[in-house]
């Protein structure tokens, strides 16, 4: 989602900014992005002071991921980590908490080893995703 995008659903957000976040987010991102804002818990959205929302949006639209490096081939594999396959529509690979949004490959929380099943699984859910 881009600034705009959260500037809009925190506007309409329900209940604590914190408690939004974690409905959009993993809640342990949405926790760790909410505490480097440096927001009071229990704010809700009409509380937000205007430096704290611009705070907040520019850490979930632009926070910076550094890659620190890998462990080499012998390691290699398909990693998890990513969205719940639970929450991807298995047919056309759409996010059932984003509507519009279509993931594949390494995106979703898949694992497996080395040899192929990597390419196998992006291209499939890529395909999945286009049609």
């Amino acid at each position: 989602m881009d600034a705009g995008g959260w500037e809009a659903g925190l506007r309409e957000a329900q209940g604590t900014v914190l408690g939004y976040l974690r409905r959009q987010l993993p809640a342990r991102l949405a926790e760790r992005l909410f505490e480097e804002a440096g927001i009071p818990a229990d704010r809700r959205p009409p509380q937000l002071r205007r430096e704290e929302r611009l705070r907040l949006v520019e850490l979930l639209a632009r926070y910076p991921l550094p890659w620190t490096g890998d462990e080499g081939y012998g390691k290699a594999e398909v990693t998890g980590g990513g969205v719940a396959l639970s929450e991807v529509d298995p047919r056309t690979m759409e996010s059932k908490r984003c509507p519009g949004l279509f993931l594949c490959g390494e995106m979703l929380d898949a694992f497996g080893p080395i040899g192929g099943y990597n390419f196998a699984w992006a291209w499939a859910g890529g395909r999945g995703a286009a049609l």
